[in-house]
């Protein structure tokens, strides 16, 4: 069923914008360390976009899971970040302060921001993508992609959806399926060399750039030239290793940059050359991050924030003690140049941010 223009219709589920004020969120005991860890490696394969190795925390916290005193409901939306793990969607204003909250998700991941202010959440273990109208208010539209689990959503120039599908909910191969403006689905592709179809973002031109693994665990990049109008898959080659992948995020000059979640680094890279993107023409550190999932630019692309799974903290020993060294958060860096983050939101233990979009109110 087409999304009517403005939203206005309710088409599927209750979700509900829980305003905060006043608290600082409730807590819960923190699990043993021995029910912290992810099962990615055991029965059916994970739809989480963490990568091997970082314990998968669910210790069933209260919805607030923001850590501060000073949580109000005043200052709009600025930063908002998915939390996988307490099934929400944390909304703050330019200052870091929450100012509210989405619910009644299954593991939401992956954001974007239509031009309109519209948020699309990829709801992955419900396999749809949830659709609020700017300002968040109200029930949200769904666009269901059935038989997946859809992990990032990326919008282009004309509305038209990207969903990077990680695996089908049977487990079987991801893939990328097109959604016009109306929430029609107009294709799918797949490639034999993906198996886990995880990050992906449209460039100015239309073009989707994805990233994901391979049969193997491995890293692999890919575009769909033409996007929407894309017939197929095209796999891109780099000049340097990547370890594991983490967002995508395309600058406002048209370079595209790639997430390594395991080398704690984001490559930026110019557009490719005959199915290469080269050597990454910057690298950015980022100094002290444990496990960067995604990153969103600022209007002026000083400036970047991640969603960190596990800042400031070693993931060795947060295997051993996750309630003593596993900080999720979400961090501000100087874009190219990295280094520490300097300006933190962090979160209760168990939190796992993984999705982050910003608003015009985060710039520069």
């Amino acid at each position: 069923m087409p999304i009517p223009s403005r939203l206005e219709y309710v088409l599927s589920g209750t979700v509900v914008l829980a305003l905060l004020a006043g608290c600082s969120g409730g807590g819960a005991g923190t699990p043993a360390a021995t029910s912290a860890f992810s099962q990615q490696s055991v029965g059916a394969q994970s739809t989480s976009v963490l990568r091997p190795g970082v314990p998968e925390l669910h210790p069933n916290l209260p919805p607030t899971a923001f850590v501060s005193n000073e949580i109000n409901a005043k200052g709009g939306a600025s930063i908002i970040v998915s939390d996988a793990s307490n099934n929400v969607v944390d909304i703050f204003n330019a200052a870091g302060k929450q100012t509210a909250q989405l619910t009644g998700f299954s593991q939401p991941q992956g954001l974007a921001l239509d031009k309109a202010g519209n948020l699309y959440v990829a709801d992955t273990k419900n396999s749809r993508i949830q659709v609020y109208v700017a300002g968040f208010t109200g029930t949200p539209a769904t666009i269901n992609d059935p038989g997946e689990s859809p992990a990032s959503v990326s919008i282009d120039s004309k509305g038209n959806l990207g969903v990077a599908n990680i695996l089908t909910t049977g487990s079987g191969p991801g893939s990328v399926s097109f959604f016009n403006k109306g929430g029609t689905l107009l294709t799918t592709l797949s490639n034999a060399n993906f198996y886990k179809v995880i990050f992906d973002a449209f460039d100015d031109e239309g073009d989707l750039y994805i990233d994901g693994t391979n049969a193997s665990g491995a890293f692999v990049a890919g575009e769909v030239v033409g996007g929407v109008s894309g017939k197929a898959i095209s796999i891109l080659t780099t000049g340097n290793s990547i370890g594991y992948p983490g967002g995508i995020a395309i600058s406002s000059t048209g370079k595209i940059a790639l997430d390594d979640q395991e080398n704690v680094s984001i490559f930026t890279y110019n557009a490719p050359v005959k199915g290469s993107l080269g050597m990454p023409i910057a690298t950015t550190p980022l100094t002290g991050a444990g496990d960067p999932i995604s990153f969103a630019f600022t209007g002026t692309n000083k400036h970047i924030w991640v969603a960190d799974a596990a800042h400031g903290k070693s993931t060795a020993s947060a295997q051993v003690e996750p309630d003593k060294f596993l900080v999720p958060s979400a961090d501000k860096y100087r874009y190219s140049k990295g280094g520490a983050s300097n300006k933190d939101i962090l979160f209760k233990h168990g939190a796992q941010p993984d999705g982050i979009v910003l608003t015009r109110d985060a710039q520069p």
